[in-house]
């Protein structure tokens, strides 16, 4: 018996099994999502570096550490949520493990008995013997086939075996690796939790310091908020104005009465609308690579929350020379300037209108057709704060929409 067992022990390192442990669909989206948050982390580092070297706005510099902070804790839940995936797993492996021993020992057991009593009714002495000791043809015939089901039983036991010894050393393989990711998350969660520490004082650090100078920090304050409304203004002039003047020759052509509230469209454009809206969501970034600065809509003031704010669009803060680039295809409606020469470009997706303002120059006009991902223009880099970030708006008609509702991830 002890030769049997050996048979199958050595069957077993001849083989030399590889396992590769199979990632569920959980494991493969919390990895995606976490790399998208590395990159996005890396990226605001590189432009917090910026904004240092050259004495950037301390406004800038706060915001810039308040994204980065958010963005490690959800690189921290994301590999504390790994980890008790992990957990799960193991636990799983464990039970299969002591699942798969119990089998492999009921099956040696009754392999056993099988050929304890084989040897008690002398089958395995001499196969011959045993036919020619029936009493008739058939008892012959009934001891013959007695043989064949013993002999299919011992091949079917036998490769029974093998596979659940298979399975056990591959689940063995499985554990392993399990409990070294395991090790591999949490050391990667404790250097994360540094890093949110150090994230945190900086942050700190910045606040107390601009709270010394709480005159320079709200005459900063007002005097962009000052041109963002004067922005915001000379957006909703341009909108209505352009849909004035579409609507008249549009309009002047099938002789009806002129709407002021919103483009009257074509079929084509109304085509185009459409299609625009039914990938909300989905819309790419204007800019190739960014970070949200500050989203849609009224946030409180990070040293008085008191004090609140409010951006019609969405600042994305990106890196020095890059472009805008166009969400869709569309028509340029508009090239507005600034008086400081800072530019913006309109487009209209039918009834929708993007804008993409803070531009150093631009790579189309009025009428230009444009596609997805089509750049239109360099953005500008403050001298002074060493920023570059993209003011992108969104409307339908006269009417603000929220860009992140529409932008994929925004």
């Amino acid at each position: 018996m002890k030769r049997f067992w050996s048979f199958f022990v050595a069957l077993l390192i001849v083989c030399n099994f590889s396992f590769a442990q199979q990632k569920t669909q959980q494991q493969r989206n919390l990895e995606k999502r976490k790399e998208e948050i590395a990159t996005e982390i890396a990226q605001m580092e590189r432009l917090l570096q910026q904004q240092m070297r050259l004495k950037g706005s301390a406004i800038d510099q706060i915001q810039l550490l308040d994204n980065k902070r958010y963005a490690l804790e959800s690189l921290i839940d994301l590999t504390a949520n790994e980890v008790q995936l992990l957990q799960r797993q193991i636990a799983e492996s464990n039970s299969r493990i002591d699942d798969l021993k119990d089998q492999i020992e009921v099956i040696k057991q009754d392999y056993e008995k099988v050929i304890v009593n084989s040897y008690k009714r002398k089958v395995e002495k001499n196969k011959w013997l045993f036919l020619l000791a029936a009493d008739s043809f058939k008892d012959a015939r009934r001891r013959w086939n007695y043989l064949l089901q013993y002999a299919s039983y011992r091949t079917t036991q036998a490769e029974r075996l093998v596979r659940k010894q298979e399975e056990l050393q591959q689940i063995s393989a499985t554990l392993e690796d399990q409990l070294k990711q395991k090790e591999e998350k949490v050391e990667e969660n404790r250097r994360q939790q540094s890093t949110l520490i150090a994230a945190r004082e900086k942050q700190e650090m910045l606040m107390a310091n601009a709270r010394k100078q709480e005159r320079a920090y709200r005459r900063e304050l007002a005097d962009r908020d000052k041109e963002r409304k004067r922005i915001d203004s000379e957006i909703d002039r341009l909108i209505r104005e352009a849909i004035e003047k579409a609507n008249r020759e549009r309009l002047a052509k099938a002789k009806k009465a002129n709407r002021k509230d919103g483009f009257v469209l074509t079929p084509e454009a109304e085509a185009l609308a459409k299609n625009f809206e039914g990938n909300k969501g989905r819309h790419i970034w204007p800019v190739e690579k960014g970070i949200k600065s500050i989203g849609y809509g009224t946030y409180a003031d990070k040293l008085y929350p008191a004090l609140k704010h409010f951006n019609n669009g969405v600042t994305i803060a990106t890196e020095f020379g890059s472009k805008a680039r166009a969400i869709y295809e569309g028509e340029v409606m508009n090239v507005m300037i600034s008086r400081q020469g800072i530019k913006g470009v309109y487009v209209r997706h039918g009834d929708y209108i993007t804008m993409y303002y803070n531009l150093q120059d631009v790579s189309v006009k009025e009428g230009d057709k444009v596609v997805a991902k089509q750049s239109l223009g360099t953005l500008h880099t403050d001298k002074v704060s060493g920023q570059t970030h993209l003011k992108f708006y969104l409307y339908k008609n006269t009417t603000r929409l929220n860009p992140e509702e529409w932008v994929y991830r925004l």
